[in-house]
C-alpha cells in the first residue's frame, strides 16, 4: 500500500523538487572512466559483504582500506561518509552501499547526502510510502 505525495508537499516538507538534468549533480553517468577510477574502491568496498571482513574493518577503517591501495583522498571520503564524492571518485552505488551498510546507514542516507537533506527530510518526501518493510529498514 502507498500514498502519493505532490511535489508542492515535499518541496514544504523541506526537500526541493529535482530538476530532470542530466550533468552532476543531476544525474551521474556510471562511465568506464568511473569504473577504472573506482576499480580499487569498489573492490574494497564489495569485500565488506563478508562478515569477517567488516569485524576487520570496523577495528581499524584506515589499516583495512590500505590493504587494498585505497587513495588517501578516497580513504578521507570513506572516513567522512560523503556518499556523492565517492560516487564522483569512481564508487559504483551497489559498492557504496556496502560501506554504508557497515558503519549503519543504507541507501537513505546516501541519497538524503546527495539530496543535501536529512534522512527524515527525505523520507517524508518521497511519493511513495511503502508498508510492510522491517523496522530496520523503515
Amino acid at each position: 500500500m502507498h500514498t502519493q505525495t505532490s511535489s508542492s508537499e515535499a518541496a514544504a516538507q523541506g526537500m526541493p523538487t529535482p530538476e530532470f538534468n542530466l550533468d552532476w549533480p543531476g544525474t551521474l553517468l556510471f562511465s568506464p572512466y568511473l569504473a577504472l577510477k573506482g576499480h580499487k574502491l569498489n573492490k574494497f568496498a564489495l569485500s565488506l559483504r563478508i562478515p569477517a571482513n567488516r569485524q576487520v574493518y570496523l577495528r581499524d577503517e584506515v589499516a583495512y582500506m590500505k590493504t587494498y591501495g585505497i587513495s588517501e583522498g578516497d580513504i578521507a571520503l570513506v572516513l567522512a561518509r560523503d556518499w556523492s564524492r565517492l560516487l564522483l571518485s569512481g564508487g559504483h552505488l551497489q559498492a557504496i552501499s556496502k560501506i554504508a551498510a557497515a558503519v549503519g546507514q543504507n541507501l537513505w542516507h546516501i541519497g538524503a547526502h546527495n539530496a543535501g537533506v536529512d534522512v527524515e527530510v527525505l523520507k517524508a518526501s518521497c511519493p511513495r510510502k511503502v508498508s510492510g518493510l522491517p523496522k530496520e529498514f523503515e
